[in-house]
């Protein structure tokens, strides 16, 4: 009778082992379509699948998230690769757990540089002593911007870029204080309508593929202390890359809801092309970018800030 009760307790105890075992993970996200990975793992349970209990949390600026993910109130966070190396670059220890949207030809017209009616934009010279708004200096579509600048043969220094908040992209070039504006959708086309302008440029079609427009990223320390947790974690995200692959309607109708963008809006855009691995390659194509810019102080081991 004990040797039974024993083998009943034991098979209970097992039984509730993996709802104990279960790694609570808050992430920082922003409300935008290239992390668009995050929101179908969690709609979709494949975080749950894979033993994650994941929360999302309320975002601000990138800078914001790097410190919450240092204060120990997130445990991973969705920031611009770019703002990724510069807070390495300032000592701060951080490794890359994946990725999501990237560049690629697909959605190239996703993003461009539009121009206010009244300004003459035609080919890339004619940016020369223009205000140019960009979203954040030293941000991925910054950096992306200036190095299309660089394969046209146009100075940076002859353009002057002054940031300009998202929220703010179509009121500040409808007013005239820019005379164009980085930006991508649904920013861009709102941009261009309210300004009666145009998109002079999709500058990404002239750039390489697979640069990550965000990074999801821990602390060095939190991501040796839970190898298995970002394990699970690519697991579910590399099913949430195939799930968006496959049904593009479904994703729609799951970016919309944890973003907030109405379904319409995203219907007219191509969803972000989804490659959850990050790679050496784009994380060094970014830093050389940045460095050539004097944005980053030393070169940073890209390989190593990969986490196992």
């Amino acid at each position: 009778m004990l040797k039974r009760a024993i083998m009943i307790a034991s098979t209970l105890a097992v039984a509730t082992i993996p709802a104990f075992a279960d790694t609570k993970i808050a992430i920082g996200t922003p409300p935008i379509a290239e992390v668009e990975a995050a929101f179908v793992a969690k709609d979709e349970g494949l975080f749950e699948r894979h033993g994650l209990q994941v929360e999302f949390l309320p975002t601000g600026s990138n800078q914001t998230l790097v410190a919450s993910l240092v204060a120990g109130s997130h445990q991973i966070v969705a920031i611009s690769p770019t703002v990724l190396l510069q807070a390495v670059d300032s000592g701060i220890d951080l490794v890359v757990v994946a990725n999501c949207g990237v560049t690629a030809p697909r959605t190239a017209k996703n993003v461009g540089l539009a121009v206010r009616e009244g300004v003459a934009v035609d080919k890339p010279e004619d940016l020369v002593g223009k205000k140019v708004g960009t979203p954040s200096i030293g941000g991925t579509l910054d950096i992306l911007f200036r190095q299309w600048l660089k394969q046209k043969n146009i100075a940076e220094k002859s353009v002057t870029f002054i940031e300009v908040p998202i929220p703010n992209t179509a009121d500040v070039l409808k007013g005239g204080t820019i005379d164009a504006i980085i930006a991508g959708q649904p920013s861009l086309g709102r941009a261009v309508s309210q300004s009666s302008g145009k998109v002079a440029f999709h500058f990404m079609s002239d750039l390489p593929a697979d640069i990550p427009y965000t990074t999801f990223v821990a602390t060095r320390e939190w991501a040796k202390a839970n190898a298995a947790a970002i394990t699970s974690f690519r697991a579910a995200f590399g099913q949430s890359a195939d799930f968006i692959g496959k049904n593009q309607e479904k994703t729609r109708e799951i970016v919309s809801k944890y973003t907030r963008l109405p379904i319409e809006v995203l219907t007219k855009i191509e969803l972000p092309e989804c490659k959850p691995v990050p790679t050496v390659a784009a994380l060094d194509y970014l830093q050389d970018a940045m460095r050539e810019g004097g944005l980053l102080s030393g070169r940073i081991d890209t390989a190593g800030l990969i986490a196992p």
